[in-house]
């Protein structure tokens, strides 16, 4: 009896538990509706359900949390009164027109680059003079030369290099340093007045060519100093020499990428892209390398080591492809087959990484196939060039090998000195070949193969001759250039980095990208020379700091949204907003200078990745044939905010080429609001003349200008420094008030030289000499008149304004123009803070920042709204109290125009914007037909335009994607169009491989690993004594010429890395036992984000409770004057799991593995470099096309040697 009671009173309870909680369900229904049925309509036409109270409902909520949003914002910022201020001063709106813009900017761009082509042509000639006029005395210049080296100069004591053990007796040779760190080369120590020399470790200074070189190369520093005081914006300028040594202005001491400085300072300027492209131009190149049977062992390493060094020499204007050939040919990357690919970093890893992981070489070598194959290839892209037409087409075959068999004569017969009948031809494509290992056979054939096609011969022994061998080809190449000596075409190159810069320890806000022009210098002693061979003297260079081009785009005319680029010959940008080269793991991206512009524009018509539309591929074309011109009204998917926010807009594009280089500059203006903009009068003398002093416009601390636009500059920064951009620009606002102030440009015409003709003595500056950009400094002193009296001392109107900004704990207000200018202030006072940073050190760069450029998207969207919006999760804390930051855009009127002049806004507590959100969603305005946002029942969110959560139900979602917590319902809102997804891609990215990597433990025990430690160790010691008789034999140190990190040879010699500090056997177990972590190794990926954007028209046809199959219902209402969405989603309801992000997201769905998916980039539209000399009919008698490496010859020379010695001998005895 008492079991069956205890059993009816749990029954019971159980009723009773059921009843209670589904009560708030019965409450749902009745407000939300019933679940809905699955749509009889064949697409799933979601059903609507009238549920007008809870509308309302939700309705009530959101007009009085944004009519007290919009109170406040009115009452912190004081639009109306800014408004007011340009009404008073009589702003004009005047239209902008965007190819007279386009116009403007290349000319004071081309003016600059034109500066710098001057000063490396002044190099060049005096090059040439003092190379001509130069007496050189072997004997008497080993005594006497004495010269400042970059590496074993000492400085305070202290050299980039110690000097190795037989170069001491020498150290009288280099002269100490006198450095002083210059603002204008970022701080390094430097002496302007001298030059220095690097000499690569592979060189000997005391060697006859190298010793005059450095001896006439000293009178450079007269010119170095002229282009420098004429132009102090110059960079770094330099001259190649042939022989391998660098001259460099001004003096400093030598900085490179070594890990460890005991390793062998490869650095080589021959090798560099501005030596390379201007002696060689363009070229199309196939490699063959030998795989047969007999290429094992050394001789594979070598013939690897050679070709890795080959592809060194190539840049982004060469196009190549690699054969292994035994008794077939073989693609090294198969869907490469049949295609020569642009010579980026990318394609060179790529092939560098294949080479490396071949299979063993086997089978017998068919060299006629190999030719065949690559006379094949070659022919197809010298008529697709029109080579016959134009020559201008550089074509050579690279062989490696360790012999050949047969005869090749027919190939070159049927493509290289055919007459065009019978299917031959005359493609005059040089052949250079590189014969392997000391026990070779049939030399002559080889060397025939080189010297009857233009070409060069080299006999590679061992891994020290290789670099140098490689080399040769640059010289034969340059012949035709060197012959015609008239004209000194000027080479540019593709964007690099500094060689000074280091990403890891650098505070610059944006990488230290450079381009570099190049101009030949050529020796013309081959004509007076018993030994007629003509060769280039060297190169003379300047490097261009990027940055200086993007400061002549007046990127305050081009208005907020609006930009700048730079696109090369080959499609490739070297300015551009997007353009990243250093990725998000803090590295620089390998192929930062190859990033195609169709990598970086999103046009909407770009639906799947690598598939760029119709559109950008027509810009991009018209761009590479340096052609004028304009496309308008382009729509785009305009993101911004770190690729976590997208906009769909229109765009105008202009385009134009700079002149005498391979550039094309363009400017991107919002087809919107890009064309009108601010213009004012002469206001530093309008205001002089009022006798009002501009400067009281600038008072406080509390403001800041934008950091990389240019006001004012003294062109020496040298003896100028200041410790902020403001202080600079305070100085030349005291100075603009005085009578002889004058506004002088950075590149003014020449007074004195109305000809064309080459001014290698331009006026010099003094050393207070400075520019200005006056039309930006009268537009900044407009802008700080009209925003100085509401920036004054902050003062309540009443206690009900106070009440109101008290309660959402607002403490800041700021302004940001377009002239640059950011003014804050703090309403309460300033408050200390730890880290000694505030608004105004977060935010600088005023039409850059995200809460301006959503500011003036938001405009077109709801003219009088404020945009809400908190940082993004991942991002750093720039407060103690989390903030949430409003804007609000500015559009003067003058007539039916407008223009945006500037943005409002204010910061508040988002803890008290949140607690006021629930007090006003707490309260019940159906009598109780909804759950308020206190209840478990419903779920309430405040997201902003791009679907981030604002307010949320917990605080830790705050900034995070609301797709993230309920998917189904961001789901459903992109379908009913209330959001649109977009789809952007990033080609830049780089993503880490994850390695498999098992414990070291047992490895390290392992029998075989200790055979492997021991074979190791023979090896470098077999090395050792190799480079030990390799030194006595030359007479000279010499150190293995080794690539930055990347070779797997390592140097080991007595001065080498190898002995340099003798191990103890605790170092010996260390080193076994306790191996460092791997470094991490990342590979080129792409990457898909999915955005959203806010439709909100849609959400005018939204008026009841949103039901749609497998998701939770919910009500969407708009926060009245703002860029925020309410949202109310039943929880109770079940729902699918639906996973959304907006993170990005690798691409793995392409049908081809990396990098066969970007072949179709290589079929891009490119254009070939002009002024290119790749025949002359002299060539022939003024080349030389190779002989035996120094060992081989040495050989050849040993019967003689001892039949001498045997005949002496003889000789001898007789007496």
């Amino acid at each position: 009896m008492l079991g069956a009671g205890k059993m009816l009173m749990t029954h019971f309870s159980v009723i009773s538990t059921a009843f209670l909680a589904i009560q708030p369900l019965f409450l749902l229904l009745l407000c939300f509706g019933p679940p809905s049925l699955p749509s009889s309509s064949p697409h799933g036409v979601s059903i609507m359900v009238r549920a007008s109270a809870a509308d309302e409902a939700v309705g009530k909520w959101a007009a009085q949390f944004g009519d007290e949003l919009w109170e406040l914002a009115q009452r912190m910022t004081k639009s109306q009164e800014i408004k007011e201020k340009y009404r008073e001063y009589n702003a004009r709106v005047e239209e902008k027109n965007g190819t007279e813009l386009i116009q403007s900017i290349t000319a004071n761009v081309g003016k600059m680059l034109a500066r710098k082509m001057d000063a490396v042509r002044c190099i060049q000639e005096k090059a040439e003079s003092a190379n001509k006029n130069f007496e050189f005395n072997f004997t008497q210049a080993l005594e006497e030369v004495k010269y400042y080296s970059s590496k074993y100069s000492a400085f305070n004591g202290n050299r980039s290099e110690e000097l190795l053990e037989g170069m001491q007796i020498y150290e009288d040779m280099y002269l100490n340093l006198t450095l002083n760190p210059d603002t204008h080369f970022y701080n390094i120590s430097v002496d302007t007045q001298h030059s220095a020399v690097h000499v690569p470790s592979n060189v000997y200074d005391r060697s006859p060519r190298v010793l005059k070189t450095i001896a006439w190369s000293d009178q450079l520093d007269e010119v170095f100093r002229q282009n420098y005081q004429s132009d102090p914006a110059l960079s770094w300028q330099y001259f190649g020499s042939d022989t391998g040594i660098l001259r460099h202005y001004p003096a400093s001491q030598w900085t490179d990428g070594r890990v460890k400085k005991l390793d062998a300072d490869t650095y080589d300027c021959r090798k560099r892209s501005w030596y390379i492209e201007t002696a060689t131009c363009s070229k199309d190149i196939v490699i063959l390398m030998d795989h047969s049977g007999s290429m094992t062992g050394f001789r594979s390493h070598v013939a690897k080591f050679t070709i890795r060094s080959i592809l060194d020499t190539f840049s982004n204007n060469d196009f190549f492809n690699i054969y292994s050939y035994s008794a077939s040919v073989e693609d090294i990357i198969p869907c490469f087959s049949d295609a020569l690919v642009q010579a980026t970093p990318e394609n060179i890893n790529v092939f560098n990484d294949a080479i490396a992981n071949l299979p063993d070489p086997e089978g017998y070598a068919n060299v006629t196939l190999a030719y065949e194959k690559a006379f094949q290839l070659l022919r197809k892209y010298y008529v697709q060039r029109r080579c016959n037409e134009t020559s201008t087409c550089n074509q050579a075959i690279m062989l490696v090998t360790d012999g050949v068999a047969g005869n090749t004569t027919d190939v070159f017969e049927k493509y290289n000195w055919g007459n065009g009948e019978n299917g031959t031809s005359n493609m005059n494509v040089r052949v250079f070949t590189y014969l392997l290992g000391k026990e070779v056979t049939k030399v002559r054939e080889i060397q025939w193969m080189a010297c009857l096609n233009r070409g060069y011969y080299s006999h590679v022994q061992t891994l020290d001759e290789v670099h140098e061998e490689v080399l040769k080809y640059v010289d034969v190449i340059a012949t035709p250039l060197v012959l015609q000596e008239e004209q000194h075409p000027p080479t540019w190159t593709h964007a690099f980095t500094d060689k000074t810069y280091d990403p890891k320890n650098s505070t610059e806000r944006r990488p230290r990208l450079m381009i570099a022009v190049g101009v030949p210098a050529f020796d013309d002693s081959y004509k007076n020379s018993t030994m007629r061979r003509a060769r280039l003297l060297g190169v003379a260079g300047t490097d261009v700091p990027v940055e200086d081009i993007d400061k002549l785009t007046l990127p305050y005319k081009l208005g907020v949204n609006g930009y700048s680029f730079v696109v090369s010959n080959n499609g490739y940008v070297l300015l551009h907003p997007d353009l990243r080269p250093i990725g998000s793991n803090g590295k620089m991206n390998p192929n930062y200078n190859s990033i195609d512009f169709t990598e970086v524009e999103h046009l909407f018509e770009d639906n799947s990745p690598r598939e760029p539309g119709e559109s950008i591929l027509q810009l991009r074309s018209a761009m590479v044939r340096h052609k004028s011109g304009e496309f308008k009204d382009i729509p785009v998917k305009f993101h911004f905010d770190n690729m976590r926010r997208v906009s769909e807009e229109k765009q105008d594009y202009f385009f134009a080429p700079l002149p005498n280089t391979p550039f094309s500059l363009g400017i991107v203006l919002p087809s919107k609001y890009g064309k009108t903009w601010i213009k004012v009068s002469e206001e530093v003398k309008k205001n002089t003349y009022m006798n009002v002093s501009i400067s009281d416009f600038f008072k406080g601390e509390n403001w800041k200008v934008h950091p990389d636009w240019v006001y004012c500059k003294y062109h020496y920064l040298e003896g100028h420094e200041f410790r902020t951009p403001e202080a600079e620009l305070r100085e030349f606002l005291g100075k603009m008030v005085k009578p002889d102030w004058k506004w002088a440009e950075q590149y003014a015409e020449d007074e004195n030289n109305e000809s064309s003709d080459l001014n290698c003595g331009r006026k010099t500056l003094g050393d207070d000499a400075y520019y200005c950009n006056q039309e930006l400094v009268h537009l900044l002193v407009f802008d700080a008149k009209v925003t100085n009296s509401s920036y004054g001392e902050w003062k309540f109107e009443n206690e009900e304004e106070k009440a109101l900004i008290e309660s959402f704990g607002a403490t800041l207000r700021f302004v940001a123009t377009m002239s640059g200018l950011t003014r804050w202030q703090f309403i309460y006072g300033e408050v200390e803070v730890d880290n000694d940073q505030e608004f105004g050190d977060y935010h600088t760069t005023s039409i850059d920042e995200t809460w301006y450029k959503s500011a003036i998207l938001q405009h077109h969207q709801e003219r009088d709204s404020f945009v809400y919006s908190v940082k993004h999760y991942n991002d750093p804390a720039q407060d103690a109290e989390l903030k949430v930051t409003a804007s609000h855009a500015i559009f003067p009127r003058d007539g039916v125009k407008e223009a945006p002049a500037c943005v409002v806004g204010f910061q508040f507590s988002h803890a008290r914007m949140m607690e006021r959100f629930f007090n006003i969603t707490a309260v019940d305005n159906c009598h109780g037909c909804l759950p308020t946002c206190m209840d478990d029942d419903i779920d309430c969110y405040v997201i902003d335009t791009n679907a981030y959560i604002v307010v949320g139900q917990n605080i830790n979602s705050t900034g995070k994607f609301f797709g993230e917590y309920h998917g189904d319902v961001m789901a459903a809102m992109v379908e009913k169009n209330i959001y649109q997804s977009i789809d952007v891609y990033d080609y830049q990215q780089q993503c880490r491989l994850d390695l498999d990597l098992s414990s070291d433990g047992h490895i390290l025990l392992h029998p075989i690993r200790l055979l492997s430690l021991a074979w190791k160790w023979l090896v470098a010691q077999l090395f050792w004594q190799y480079q030990k008789f390799q030194w006595w034999v030359d007479g000279a140190p010499f150190l293995d010429y080794l690539d930055d990190i990347e070779d797997e040879y390592v140097a080991v010699g007595p001065n080498g890395p190898a002995a340099a500090k003798p191990k103890e056997e605790s170092d010996e177990g260390d080193a076994k036992f306790q191996e460092p972590e791997p470094e991490p190794i990342y590979k080129p990926c792409d990457m898909r984000s999915t955005l959203y954007a806010l439709q909100p028209k849609a959400l005018d046809k939204i008026n009841d409770v949103i039901e749609m199959p497998s998701t939770r219902p919910f009500l969407v209402k708009k926060i009245t004057n703002s860029n925020l969405v309410l949202i109310v989603v039943n929880v109770l309801m079940p729902s699918r799991v639906v996973h959304l992000t907006t993170e990005p997201q690798r691409i793995e769905d392409y049908e081809l593995d990396f990098p066969c998916y970007k072949l179709n980039m290589s079929f891009y539209e490119r254009r070939r470099i002009e002024e290119c000399f790749t025949e002359h009919p002299d060539e022939e008698l003024f080349t030389y096309c190779g002989k035996s490496s120094r060992l081989s010859l040495a050989l050849q020379l040993l019967p003689l040697t001892l039949i001498l010695m045997f005949f002496w001998t003889r000789h001898f005895l007789r007496f």
